[in-house]
């Protein structure tokens, strides 16, 4: 997965809402700048991030004034009054926008995209390490004018710049492309097909939805079960935690919770018991129940949950319950080779590179830091298998599969070198998705896949 929070791709849901496609992309590029052993941002742009959130999402001027005072570098303040004006004036123009929010680095500063799901509205964010130093608006990037006629064509430029991966595209029932292209194993010379496996960063987080939603299915917990059913000792700020909240960014747990001590934010072993305690303990972002804010950890508290309610371990029950009954013979977790060939998979384009080749077999076992959100591989074939099974009456029934019947626009990935877009609609039969293991142009991406939502949009 890499670590698909504080430093490349972080992917917001909007579950067991409206069922609205929920688009939050965190893109942290700061590991080429800083260094291939990077593994948190810079801890000046950790507080920046935070302080900007909180500033935006505040009300009255009291709260201006402290961000000034404890986030603004003393120098870059200057006519105080005039500060505090734009300031009030830039909140009150970003507030509509604050649903959905990705984050970009890089050596100047940090870049807010925020979008009310329609619009984009971004804000950069200059600062060094004494603070922040100017706030401003900045245009979106124009997005590629992709039509039916030249969806090739520019796949073709892509792979001429050396990117690789498969793409297909589906509009209405129609197929478009169906497309491997580049090398799946240079050293090899194998090149990608149909069958690759590639890295799928935080797309487990559906695994882990299906099998909650299973468990609520058959009786053995419900989704408004507080966490104390499942966990002795849980502290007071969140003994009103429930299994809904952390599956719709309302837990008030954080993004991520690895500690200095893990050597790496993913792949670093820790043990169910030792996350469940990092989990139980670590200070929230607010009240649960109050705010909504994508975390990761959640996740791995829900991967938690399932064993304790189940009595098996995660992945032997997505495995019996979705994984094999769905045919998802080349799907499987980090560490996990399943009898499969090195010329199976993909290697990743790095900028972060474990184990030779850089493959997930090589990255594993899975750890409690990603269980539930992360640590796996799988092909286009098998994660289209899977959503046809839970969207298919055979494992969930109509209610309970209604989660995956809305439209979605996803984006995973990590430092190690894999993407993996999709945008799905079922009730118009169109689907997209766009595997990559070597991005070799992070902004013409970006532009591309905001092309493919607004040409499956039709605009």
């Amino acid at each position: 997965m890499g670590h698909t929070g504080s430093l490349l791709i972080r992917l917001l849901y909007n579950f067991l809402t409206a069922m609205k496609p929920y688009f939050i992309l965190f893109a942290f590029l700061l590991s080429l700048t800083y260094g291939l052993q990077a593994q948190q941002p810079p801890a000046h742009y950790l507080k920046a991030e935070k302080a900007v959130l909180e500033f935006l999402k505040a009300e009255g001027e009291a709260s201006v004034q402290a961000f000034i005072d404890e986030a603004m570098k003393p120098a870059a303040v200057g006519d105080r009054q005039a500060l505090l004006a734009r300031l009030e004036a830039l909140r009150r123009d970003f507030k509509p926008y604050l649903q959905d929010v990705g984050i970009e680095g890089n050596p100047e500063g940090l870049l807010f995209l925020f979008s009310d799901g329609q619009q984009q509205k971004n804000l950069f964010v200059a600062l060094d390490q004494e603070g922040i130093t100017e706030l401003r608006e900045q245009q979106p990037e124009p997005r590629l004018h992709i039509t039916a006629e030249n969806l090739a064509a520019v796949i073709d430029s892509l792979e001429e710049r050396g990117m690789a991966g498969l793409v297909t595209v589906k509009k209405q029932g129609k197929a478009l492309i169906t497309r491997p292209f580049g090398m799946a194993n240079a050293e090899l010379g194998v090149p990608n097909s149909l069958n690759t496996i590639f890295g799928i960063g935080s797309r487990p987080i559906d695994f882990t939805v299906a099998a909650i939603l299973l468990l609520d299915q058959q009786g053995k917990l419900s989704l408004d079960d507080p966490i104390t059913r499942f966990f002795e000792a849980v502290p007071p700020d969140r003994q009103g935690m429930r299994i809904r909240h952390l599956m719709s960014g309302q837990s008030g747990l954080p993004d991520f919770f690895d500690t200095e001590a893990d050597w790496d934010p993913d792949l670093a072993w820790v043990s169910r018991e030792t996350a469940e305690q990092r989990l139980l303990h670590i200070p929230l972002l607010f009240e649960p129940g109050n705010e909504q804010q994508h975390s990761h950890a959640a996740f791995g508290l829900l991967a938690a949950i399932i064993e304790r309610v189940s009595g098996m371990g995660y992945y032997a029950f997505i495995r019996k319950h979705f994984l094999d009954p769905a045919g998802m013979s080349r799907t499987g977790e980090y560490g996990e080779h399943r009898d499969l060939k090195l010329s199976d998979f993909a290697v990743g384009g790095g900028p972060e590179k474990v184990g030779l080749p850089n493959i997930p077999p090589n990255w594993g076992p899975t750890s409690w830091l990603v269980k539930g959100s992360g640590g796996m591989y799988s092909t286009l074939a098998d994660l289209r298998s899977f959503y046809r099974y839970v969207r298919s009456g055979q494992v969930l029934d109509a209610q309970h599969a209604r989660h995956f019947m809305g439209a979605s626009v996803n984006l995973d990935g990590s430092m190690r070198g894999f993407e993996l877009f999709s945008i799905s609609h079922p009730a118009r039969d169109t689907e997209v998705y766009f595997f990559v293991n070597n991005l070799v142009d992070r902004k013409g991406f970006r532009q591309l896949i905001r092309g493919l939502e607004a040409f499956v949009r039709g605009e």
